[in-house]
């Protein structure tokens, strides 16, 4: 149904159809004058030359009987459609003469029933010979079509359609429908009123109830309706017209229609656009206007101008339909049209269309010039004329059976140009279908691969090497994988090593690529020096390298190449009068006979070792082992998991308590993401948040996070848990010191939990002050702005400098627990923490002492005047509703929880 409703939509004819019965629905006082104009729109829809109503009606005597009270036929009347030519009885507008009846017998059953049924119905020969027989007035019935009105009418009413060029089908009930049932809907509103006496019918017209009638149609009409005067001022302002301009009604009321539809020069609404006489509104035809919405933006108007009287005074209604959508839409259509055009004239290959006879609609340029043709001369089937003749047979047979199975075909050809000049040419070509799914014809390209022909040889020698090294190229080195793969099925083992030269990029970018290359080709020549004669080398691509070493006895044959490989690569080469080092890092992995194996595998598994030894400091060379693909797996895994994390909402807050050292009152928190994974549990940040960093999803999560521990800190200081200076610590990755938002998100962060910066304390790790100084600086200094303060996370464990606490804003110094933790047994451990408290409270600077387990320890703290603490003495990491229970406990406001011991 809902194809049945769209196609409506765009079916004008009939749209324009109901507008016509709409606009005469003044004059429509008896159901004879209804079914002469609803037959006068059917025959037109369905191009039928004649059409009548059949009605079913019951005698007093219980008889059935069918017959006909209107009859259209302009064959017989004329070609106008007036009254006279639908009945021959049209002086009494209130009767409705029986043109003939039929009375129901066993011949005629057929037809009764069918004025029953809820669809149309396409009448057989017999009954179209009882029809004929019944009013030999009307012409012989070729084909009939009879369609009922919809149920609610009190007889049973059809309307026949006949002798029509075209076959007629019951779906066009459907087409119809809308017609129909405003036909019922008249002829119901009639038949009520035929119970009305005299005095009701005068009190009816009395109080005007068509005009009441009408009234709701302005109110409930999707289409925007206005009425204006003699002079065009709106009278009327309906709600759909509202809607479009964005005006009230009571605005609108005598205003000039100029305010809605503005004049291109003066009196130009009275002399073009509600002429009747110029613009076919007469008819009900429409026409194109621009129209002024109320914040002065222009649309593209559908208009319907229809005249009317009303109290003996000039009117005039305007129909309106807002087509600026439309409008647009055909605007990109014709540019996609231009676009095609230039796009073809442009394109590097020559493009021919064909209709269903295979004769040329359109060719491109292109096409002309590949084949040294003119386009007159390519009508019809001459396109096909350049084919060679040796050629042309197979050409066209292999087309059409490929075209006719609605398969697409390509095959290399030659074509025979001026002076009998060949040239090889790729032709391509793809059936067209129709609506039906049928072929209509087909679209070609043409490429001009001469030069490929002719270089054929040529490149089939370069296709296997190298061309700047030498060296075996991807597709030599697949398939000597392959080769020895199959051999190894036999025998022996092989090993694949995959190299790649560590700070390759910085060499091409500080000396150039020619020097680059240079080095490439040294490279090749020192990496050549260290296998065997039957071994492949090759190079894959930029600095990436692999070899292929056959009929292994050991895998100590592949650490023994790479030994030498390495050894080879660290003296240094003579570069623009310069030496320059570099060195590679290697991955190995092996196949062995009776193991079945595959090269894209040994390549993947290759690559992994690869980047094992990158990760280990390059310059080595790495094994494969399962656990690392495992390892890759799980990372890929939990990677591409993390794009969907957020939005499903699996990051959770854990808090660790922070507490002064001497007091043991918590003065603020340490917040720590955590990742509650569907299949794999709760994840610490350390399995996930280097994912976060690579993909970029670290600045969405991290402003979620600070917003999550903002307004829990808020919620906390409400409940009086903790005192209005706690204090929240977030952690801040490096990657996000490049984001332009990481300001804006903390002041918004504190904003929206109403609290002030200095309850917010942003930590980082010495990793990050060693990128971009400048950046970093700055951001540091706006986060201080705000009144916030910057922790020094982690310290002494990177590459600490007492540098960065001159240089940066830091405000604190956190201890880290691989320090704390042997605090009481290790003297060296005990030296270093009374080092750092003391450069510390030299430089003003406060203290947090990171992995307090036990009382000892935070004694031992407390004598040393350490600032803070935190660890599992207080509290291991907890979600913020175990947090907010935890500081429920002894809690003593509004200074916080004091802990024991």
């Amino acid at each position: 149904m809902g194809e049945v409703h769209g196609s409506r939509r765009k079916d004008v004819s009939l749209r324009r159809a109901i507008e016509r019965m709409q606009s005469n629905l003044w004059d429509l006082t008896s159901s004879h004058r209804v079914y002469k104009l609803v037959l006068e729109e059917l025959c037109r829809l369905s191009g039928s030359p004649l059409g009548f109503v059949l009605e079913g009606a019951v005698a007093p005597g219980g008889s059935r009987h069918i017959h006909c009270p209107c009859i259209h036929n302009p064959e017989l009347h004329g070609p106008d459609l007036s009254e006279a030519t639908l009945t021959p009885d049209t002086d009494t507008p209130d009767t409705e003469p029986e043109t003939f009846s039929l009375p129901i017998t066993a011949d005629s059953r057929a037809i009764y029933e069918a004025l029953n049924r809820s669809r149309g119905s396409v009448l057989d020969d017999t009954s179209l010979g009882i029809l004929s027989r019944s009013a030999p007035q009307m012409p012989r019935l070729t084909r009939a079509l009879l369609i009922p009105i919809p149920a609610g009418v009190e007889f049973s009413i059809s309307i026949c359609l006949a002798n029509s060029e075209a076959a007629y089908h019951s779906d066009f009930s459907k087409r119809a429908w809308p017609l129909l049932s405003l036909c019922a809907s008249l002829i119901r509103m009639l038949e009520s009123q035929q119970a009305l006496t005299a005095e009701e019918k005068r009190l009816l017209l009395v109080k005007d109830s068509w005009k009441e009638n009408f009234s709701l149609l302005e109110a409930h009409s999707p289409v925007a309706m206005v009425t204006l005067d003699k002079d065009h001022c709106i009278l009327r302002f309906n709600p759909a017209a509202e809607l479009i301009f964005g005006y009230r009604a009571e605005s609108m009321i005598r205003r000039p229609i100029q305010h809605l539809i503005p004049e291109r020069f003066t009196q130009e609404h009275r002399s073009q656009t509600f002429n009747p006489h110029l613009t076919g509104s007469a008819t009900g035809e429409s026409i194109h206007v621009h129209g002024l919405r109320a914040d002065a933006t222009l649309m593209e108007l559908e208009l319907s101008v229809f005249h009317c009287h009303e109290h003996g005074q000039k009117r005039t209604i305007l129909l309106m339909w807002d087509r600026t959508d439309l409008h647009h839409a055909q605007a990109r259509h014709q540019s996609e049209l231009e676009r095609f055009r230039v796009l073809a004239d442009l394109s590097p290959m020559g493009i021919l269309q064909t209709d269903e006879n295979w004769h040329t609609d359109y060719v491109n340029k292109r096409w002309l010039d590949i084949t040294h043709t003119e386009e007159a001369h390519i009508k019809g089937l001459n396109w096909s004329r350049v084919l060679h003749d040796d050629d042309a047979e197979q050409v066209l047979t292999e087309l059409h059976e490929h075209l006719t199975n609605g398969q697409e075909f390509r095959k290399d050809c030659r074509i025979v140009r001026e002076q009998g000049y060949e040239v090889w040419v790729q032709f391509h070509a793809r059936p067209l279908l129709n609506r039906d799914g049928d072929t209509c014809g087909f679209l070609s390209t043409l490429l001009d691969n001469s030069y490929y022909h002719e270089s054929e040889e040529k490149l089939r020698q370069l296709a296997e090497r190298d061309i700047l090294t030498g060296l075996a190229n991807r597709m030599l080195f697949f398939d000597r994988l392959d080769h020895a793969l199959k051999r190894m099925q036999r025998h022996g083992a092989l090993a694949l090593l995959a190299l790649d030269l560590d700070g390759f990029k910085n060499i091409n970018d500080t000396l150039g690529h020619d020097t680059g290359d240079e080095m490439l080709v040294e490279v090749s020549k020192r990496i050549q020096s260290c296998v065997r004669q039957e071994d492949t080398v090759a190079r894959l691509g930029g600095d990436e390298f692999m070899i292929l070493l056959e009929d292994l006895q050991d895998a100590m044959t592949a650490a023994n190449v790479s030994e030498k490989i390495l050894k080879a690569l660290e003296q240094p080469f003579t570069l623009q009068n310069k030496e320059v080092y570099i060195s590679t890092s290697i991955g190995i992995c092996f196949a062995l006979g009776g193991k079945r194996s595959d090269a894209k595998t040994l390549i993947k598994q290759a690559d992994m070792a690869l980047y094992r030894a990158k990760d280990a400091g390059r310059n080595n060379f790495q094994y494969f082992s399962p656990e690392l693909e495992l390892a890759s797996k799980r990372k890929l895994e939990l990677g591409n998991s993390l794009h969907q994390a957020l939005v499903k909402t699996e990051f959770d807050v854990h808090f660790q308590a922070q507490a002064s050292v001497q007091e043991k009152q918590v003065i603020g928190f340490e917040a720590l993401l955590r990742w509650q994974h569907p299949e794999q549990g709760l994840l610490p940040p350390n399995e996930f948040v280097y994912l976060l960093e690579e993909t970029g999803l670290i600045n969405g999560v991290s402003r979620w996070t600070l917003h999550v521990c903002m307004q829990t800190l808020r919620q906390w200081i409400d409940q009086g848990l903790v005192a209005h200076n706690a204090v929240m610590s977030v952690n801040i990755s490096p990657k996000q010191f490049h984001d332009p938002m990481l300001i804006p998100s903390i002041e918004g962060a504190i904003r929206d939990a109403r609290l002030s910066g200095e309850n917010l304390v942003v930590e980082i790790t010495e990793t990050t002050l060693l990128q971009d100084h400048d950046q970093t600086r700055k951001a540091l200094e706006k986060i201080k702005k705000l009144g916030a303060k910057i922790a020094l996370d982690d310290f002494g464990t990177g590459y600490s400098s007492l540098s960065y606490l001159k240089k940066y804003p830091i405000d604190i110094i956190k201890i880290d627990r691989s320090f704390i933790k042997d605090l009481l047994v290790d003297s060296d451990d005990a030296a270093i923490v009374q080092a750092v408290l003391a450069l510390a409270h030299s430089l003003r600077l406060e203290v947090i002492a990171e992995g307090v387990d036990s009382d000892p320890i935070l004694a031992q703290l407390q004598e040393w005047n350490c600032d803070h603490y935190q660890g599992y003495l207080i509290n291991r990491p907890m979600p913020g509703s175990d947090m907010g229970q935890f500081l429920c406990s002894d809690t003593t406001a509004p200074q916080g929880k004091v802990l024991k011991g």
